[in-house]
């Protein structure tokens, strides 16, 4: 590549040695100096762009073809040459050249005969957008004082001149090869009989003065100069350690404070380079890339009008209004702030995207400067362009088109659809921007969600209401997104498709999905609050469920379940609602019997499966636990019922067990009242009540996400009242302690009957042999027999000494525990549990057991206090009902 460059430079200097030499004849030397002298003091007034380059060679061939066919046969052969050695851009540059001095001569002709060539290069100049115009030399003025007759013919009379002028130039230096066609040369000078000591000094000065200038333009785009060189580390320009000495202090401080917006310039476009680490990543970052760019035009026009104003002061080296170092500190104060504001911008924006990236640049907007405040919002909004995009698909059609993970909604791609509504979706709080809410981003989520949930599970494509005025407006107005306040027009019509979209997601569950009969089927079921159902249930299932769980079936107990809903009042229910309610039977281990793995569930399908489906585990677990308190009332109530059948068939004994059974009994009574003060307790202080306030929040409810959250609050308050939440783990492993009180009280109860049994069969049967030998006569029994009873009788009373014992044992242990119990109900913060502490020692008999329950703020003082709220609610509601007297 570097021959093949240096190969058409010797070309190209061939083709402007022929013609100089055609036009000229033997003078060609002088006026080929000229030519490339010309070039090397004016490189930037080669400009034409290669559009031009047709129009530049009609307007020669036209001009010369007014004078001879030859002359027109002539340029275009030469030209011909030309495109074979050179590029468009290379050739429309020289065709321009000979334009411009052209030009330059007609402009000297004007005044001594008319012009040379009569073409308007600045018309044609003018549409050639990418490049500055170019500048005419100046030096028609002395050429006419050397006597060249301006007003020859065509081209010889341009040579003629450029002969002139380059007895005054200094000689061309060669071609360096890979470089530039012609190589730089210093600026011409004037010899010292032409000019004064004074314009001399004054020449030299304004000499320096715009090559510091022009040292100071590359430096604003990055390029070393002449007295500017790089720092290799921190990239900062600093003066040259040689040429920098030459300088004032003061050129040098200016000329360092201006190149100070190069150093910024560099920091801003590393960020806008493919191949720096500092380059932004995806859409989001390729917007903010955009308006960079937008940014680094508009800096680059500017420092074009300055180059501009450098070269044509240089071609007219005058000594009035120039442009001077203190001049072009104020054309780049503005451009030199607001480089420095992007470089902050862009290195607080480093490795950042998606809505991050938004949130660092949203906080540059509240700067209180006009400029910067006004330079953070275009930023914004260009970075923001993705963002636009992305909201205009998910509000409208419920599309995620993310591939770099920018969005701040974000879709798992492995759940499947029947589990839309509550994992399909969710937000990705890392990339939230800073100016959408909490409150917004979630009415954004739930309205795509619902179109997808429409779509796909209820497989309704009804259109949403004023989805087109929200499109409209994300597209011409998304600025409303960054405004502080939430009353825009944008806001109001997300607030409005969100309703729209909710009603028509309501309408639905509501409707024809029947949500509300589901979830009151799932309380009466589930958490026992059908009537009889449970009763009957359990009465039929425990004799299957004291079985061992490896021999047990599903499906008899599900034909148990079934028969239990048809004797109780759940025959009243509709098919639709009871074909859901299935039997749900746990993975069991060796040493489990039915009641370890038994439950009952809600199988849903479809959309219900969608909204309900994470709701399930919590209702398994509360049956489980409910299930739990309702087989140990069931074996209360069996024991009762077997101490009551007892009664009478046990008589004969009563003088051997009646202190055992008064102890029985009384224990028994206890654990009765316990289980049905927590029984009431639960089923009608927390679930009951928990539902009552559950259905005003439905009723109320303008979305599906409000019934949901109504819901979770309805379970999670159940949770807290039956003591399943973390806080209450304490008082849930005490309350299993008394549960496995009354399960012992069962067995100890089942042994002292059976040995009860046992004694009074072997009673009856030694009376029944005394009445047999009655009726032969004999009138008693034997010795041996009588020492027989004896001793069956006193290994009774022993077995009844021990029972009793343990029965002891049993009432305190439960006794123990019930304390503790109360005792963490009197502690807790939740006055409910405090007041079910009450209820459970109505007679204050556990308070004179424990002296911690004598503590004051526990139960007196909380009486206390309770009883002065209800004289005070009740004064309160006495005045409220009694009619005002008007006077």
């Amino acid at each position: 590549m570097h021959s093949q460059r240096t190969q058409n430079y010797t070309d190209i200097y061939e083709l402007l040695r022929k013609l100089c030499k055609t036009v000229v004849g033997d003078r060609y030397g002088t006026v080929l100096k000229g030519v490339t002298q010309l070039i090397a003091n004016t490189p930037n007034s080669i400009s034409a762009s290669a559009s031009a380059e047709s129009s530049i060679v009609a307007r020669v061939g036209q001009h010369l073809g007014e004078r001879s066919a030859a002359d027109q046969a002539l340029f275009h052969g030469l030209h011909e040459q030309l495109s074979a050695y050179t590029d468009s851009k290379r050739r429309a540059q020289i065709l321009e050249f000979l334009l411009l001095l052209a030009d330059t001569n007609g402009q000297a002709g004007a005044t001594n005969g008319g012009p040379l060539l009569n073409l308007d290069l600045r018309g044609d100049m003018s549409n050639n957008s990418g490049s500055l115009p170019p500048m005419a030399a100046t030096t028609t003025s002395s050429s006419s004082a050397a006597g060249v007759d301006s007003g020859g013919g065509g081209l010889e009379s341009i040579f003629s001149k450029i002969e002139l002028r380059s007895t005054r130039s200094t000689t061309m230096m060669p071609f360096k090869s890979g470089g530039s066609v012609l190589a730089t040369t210093t600026a011409s000078s004037t010899t010292s009989g032409d000019l004064s000591e004074d314009e001399g000094g004054l020449t030299g000065a304004n000499n320096l003065q715009d090559q510091l200038i022009q040292d100071v333009i590359y430096a604003c785009t990055g390029i070393e100069g002449k007295y500017l060189k790089k720092h290799v580390v921190t990239g900062e320009f600093r003066l040259d350690h040689v040429k920098g000495r030459t300088l004032g202090i003061g050129d040098a401080g200016m000329v360092l404070q201006l190149a100070e917006v190069g150093h910024f310039h560099n920091k801003v476009a590393k960020f806008t380079n493919p191949k720096s680490d500092c380059y932004m990543k995806g859409n989001f970052g390729q917007g903010y890339i955009a308006a960079l760019q937008k940014e680094l035009t508009q800096y680059y026009g500017m420092l074009a009008i300055l180059q501009e104003d450098l070269n044509r002061q240089r071609r007219e080296r005058s000594t009035g209004d120039r442009l001077t170092l203190k001049k072009l500190r104020l054309w780049l104060a503005g451009p030199m702030e607001r480089l420095q504001w992007l470089a902050l911008i862009s290195e607080s924006c480093k490795e950042l995207k998606g809505g991050a990236l938004a949130t660092v640049v949203y906080d540059y907007t509240t700067n209180g400067h006009p400029e910067n405040r006004k330079l953070a919002q275009e930023l914004l909004r260009s970075a923001c362009i993705p963002l636009q995009q992305a909201l205009i698909r998910w509000l409208i059609d419920g599309e995620i088109v993310d591939p770099n993970c920018e969005f701040f909604i974000e879709e798992i791609s492995e759940v499947s659809f029947d589990q839309l509504w509550h994992q399909k979706y969710r937000i990705r709080r890392s990339m939230l921007p800073g100016f959408v809410s909490d409150t917004m981003a979630k009415r954004i989520l739930v309205i795509g969600k619902s179109i997808n949930f429409l779509r796909e599970v209820c497989q309704d494509k009804t259109p949403v209401k004023a989805r087109n005025d929200l499109k409209q407006c994300l597209e011409n107005d998304l600025d409303y997104l960054y405004t502080p306040v939430c009353t825009t027009k944008l806001h109001q019509l997300v607030d409005s498709v969100y309703l729209n979209t909710s009603k028509q997601v309501l309408d639905i569950v509501l409707g024809p999905h029947r949500l509300l009969d589901h979830l009151q089927a799932m309380r009466n079921y589930l958490l026992l609050g059908q009537g009889n159902f449970a009763d009957i249930l359990m009465e039929n299932l425990h004799a299957e469920l004291d079985r061992p769980a490896s021999e047990i079936f599903q499906h008899d107990l599900f034909s148990i379940l079934a028969a239990a809903v048809r004797i109780s009042s759940s025959e009243q229910d509709e098919p639709e609602i009871l074909n859901y309610l299935d039997v749900h039977f746990l993975t069991h281990y060796e040493g489990e019997s039915g009641w370890d793995v038994f439950g009952l569930t809600y199988k849903v399908t479809g959309a219900l499966s969608t909204i309900l489906e994470p709701s399930l585990c919590r209702y398994q677990t509360f049956f489980k636990h409910l299930w739990n308190m309702k087989q140990v009332e069931f074996i209360l109530s069996r024991t009762w019922k077997r101490q009551t059948l007892n009664a009478k068939s046990l008589k004969p004994l009563q003088k051997y067990i009646g202190p055992i059974v008064l102890r029985l009994q009384l224990t028994t009574s206890q654990m009765i009242n316990f289980i049905c003060q927590m029984q009431y307790y639960i089923l009608f202080e927390v679930i009951e009540c928990s539902w009552v306030q559950f259905m005003p929040r439905v009723n109320q409810a303008k979305a599906l996400d409000d019934i949901l959250e109504a819901h979770h609050q309805f379970l999670e308050e159940i949770r807290i009242g039956i003591f399943l939440d973390d806080s209450s783990q304490s008082i849930t492993s005490t309350l299993d302690h008394v549960f496995n009180t009354v399960r012992k009280l069962e067995e100890w109860q089942e042994r002292f009957y059976r040995l009860c049994t046992t004694e009074y069969d072997a009673q009856k049967s030694f009376q029944e042999a005394i009445e047999a030998t009655a009726t032969k006569g004999d009138y008693g029994v034997t010795t041996e027999r009588r020492l027989e009873r004896d001793e069956q009788l006193k290994s009774f009373e022993q077995h009844l000494a021990t029972h009793q014992t343990l029965l002891q044992d049993i009432g305190n242990a439960y006794e123990n525990y019930v304390g503790q119990f109360l005792y963490q109900l009197a502690i807790s913060t939740s006055e409910t549990l405090r007041q079910l502490g009450m209820r459970l020692d109505y007679n204050e008999y556990y308070k004179h057991r424990d002296r911690r329950l004598n503590v004051p703020l526990t139960f007196q003082h909380i009486r206390m206090s309770m009883a002065a709220n209800s004289s005070r609610a009740a004064a309160k509601r006495q005045a409220a009902s009694t009619p005002s007297m008007m006077y």
